[in-house]
């Protein structure tokens, strides 16, 4: 065989190898951009399937902590309350950091044109006593610059949730007593609306329930 014709052999068989390996190695490298395709919708739908409740309502809550004070409130009559911050997962796990705020605001179909009447915050968030920094409390106040009616409270904070497929995760909550009181006493039949929100994964969840006080209850 002549150098010419063996030349020629090696170079259309290395041409050839060269042709596989760029088959194989394009091929090689096409498979993670697939897998990352189909992962990335999971996390997304695990936040989409999600839900908020709160639950546990307790009937008979005789005693209740004054917020950010030693002295404890006795109701003549038992106030109903959510017990628990319900977070109901569907499919897919959903993890990561969450932001907790749970508002309380004021009664309706009673108005105080002087002085001020205590309302609710969260004394205790998963077992865990809140600070004053974690909450807010807001009175209406009249012309003369002096607050009156009933507050709106605000609690914050966040969480890291590590909920499941299909499991729901339930946030032990307590109630306290916010504000202070001055003037004539309430003892008139109170609902006061409560509003949760968690964000997480880019979406807010939310649940509504309410606090009842009774007539004569003697803690407001």
């Amino acid at each position: 065989m002549s150098e010419e014709k063996l030349g020629a052999g090696v170079s259309e068989r290395a041409g050839r190898g060269i042709d596989r390996r760029t088959v194989l190695r394009g091929a090689a490298w096409s498979v993670p951009v697939v897998t990352l395709a189909v992962a990335a919708p999971s996390a997304a739908a695990s936040v989409n399937n999600a839900d908020l409740q709160l639950t546990g309502l307790d009937a008979n809550l005789l005693s209740i902590q004054v917020l950010d004070s030693p002295t404890v409130a006795t109701a003549a009559v038992a106030l109903t309350v959510p017990t628990q911050l319900a977070v109901v997962n569907g499919a897919g796990a959903l993890t990561g950091s969450a932001t907790v705020s749970i508002r309380v605001g004021r009664p309706s179909g009673i108005a105080l044109t002087l002085g001020r009447a205590r309302g609710f915050g969260v004394h205790r968030f998963d077992g865990a006593t809140t600070t004053s920094g974690q909450r807010t409390t807001v009175y209406e106040t009249n012309a003369l610059g002096s607050q009156i009616g009933f507050p709106v409270t605000t609690f914050t904070t966040t969480t890291n949730l590590n909920v499941a497929s299909g499991q729901t995760l339930n946030i032990p909550l307590v109630w306290g007593l916010a504000g202070s009181r001055s003037g004539v006493a309430v003892n008139a039949l109170a609902t006061f609306p409560v509003t949760a929100t968690v964000t997480v994964g880019g979406r807010t969840l939310s649940a509504a329930s309410s606090i009842i006080v009774p007539l004569n209850a003697g803690v407001l």
